[in-house]
């Protein structure tokens, strides 16, 4: 299984490389991860992926790399949209050593690549860039004004309805690959139930999924628990105070502003004066006065209390 970062699990080697074919196409079957990839059928390509807490992630750096863009750029854009589907993840490299990896969720990776300009990839592929964009904007508007979207590239040797090849050869790798990736003595037993999660829930064998239900059939197989499989322990959060300095600061500043407007309210007897002058403003404010003045009171008793009792020693540093 592949290492999140700080945790231990062992990682499977990654060669970081990428090229295009002689149609242009970029070629994702050179990011190869040791014999436990996930081959995943897009855009005509084969893009391989690894599994983190069972859901497919794609290595970003090579991918970026291998386009001819600026890795730095891109990585920082990578983390400021995606902020809560990047992870970074720790891979022996081809030389042998530990080295971080940028993972974005394959369920996201679509998204970054419509976001690419096509002026600043490699010359041999931005056409392919270009038809991918381009057809991205014609699924969105089919999406949005007619309620569904036709692949016009699926497979004519599937039956119609169902998964295409391509597919079906997705769903069996991640299937193996999360069954091989445990000890010798849990992999059948892992392998046949993940089959048997996928024909329990859909009602058939994977190989007659409906078309519509592939992504529903990968995420099924990605997260059914295995038994024997490293499931990351969820970090510790330590409690926060719900009130900061600057919210303790506030507080006070409030309850004093409300002592000093009572104070004015009476001192320049405003309640006689709104009286005199026939107005209910007096009568409408005097008791709100008194009792914005009693909270205030209140309020500032607690939060002496509870300074007394160390509050600042709770207050994030």
């Amino acid at each position: 299984m592949t290492a999140i970062k700080n945790e231990a699990p062992t990682a499977p080697t990654v060669k970081a490389s990428i090229s295009t074919n002689q149609s242009g196409i970029i070629d994702m079957t050179s990011l190869a991860i040791a014999d436990r990839t996930i081959n995943v059928p897009f855009h005509g390509a084969s893009l391989f992926v690894v599994s983190i807490n069972n859901e497919p992630y794609v290595p970003m750096k090579p991918i970026v790399e291998g386009m001819g863009l600026d890795w730095a750029s891109q990585f920082t854009k990578i983390k400021q949209r995606f902020t809560r589907s990047v992870v970074e993840i720790t891979m022996v490299a081809s030389d042998r050593k530990n080295r971080e990896m940028t993972c974005l969720a394959f369920r996201k990776f679509a998204a970054w690549l419509s976001s690419i300009q096509p002026n600043k990839v490699k010359p041999e592929i931005r056409e392919r860039v270009i038809q991918y964009q381009e057809e991205c904007d014609d699924v969105l508007y089919e999406y949005w004004t007619k309620g569904e979207v036709k692949n016009p590239r699926k497979a004519t040797q599937s039956q119609q309805g169902k998964i295409t090849l391509d597919q079906q050869t997705a769903i069996k790798q991640l299937v193996m690959y999360r069954g091989k990736s445990l000890p010798k003595d849990k992999q059948a037993k892992a392998i046949i139930t993940m089959w048997s999660a996928l024909k329990s829930h859909f009602g058939t064998t994977y190989k007659q999924i409906a078309e519509d239900q592939f992504t529903e059939a990968l995420s099924l197989a990605a997260r059914v628990p295995l038994d024997g499989e490293f499931i990351p322990a969820a970090p510790v959060i330590a409690p926060q105070p719900l009130l900061n300095e600057y919210d303790i600061h506030n507080i006070k500043g409030l309850c004093t502003h409300m002592d000093y407007l009572k104070k004015y309210f009476d001192e320049y007897k405003l309640y006689e004066v709104f009286t005199m002058l026939g107005s209910r403003a007096g009568t409408q404010m005097i008791d709100h006065m008194r009792d914005g003045v009693c909270f205030a009171a209140t309020v500032r008793r607690s939060i002496n209390e509870l300074e007394a009792r160390g509050l600042k020693a709770m207050l994030p540093s």
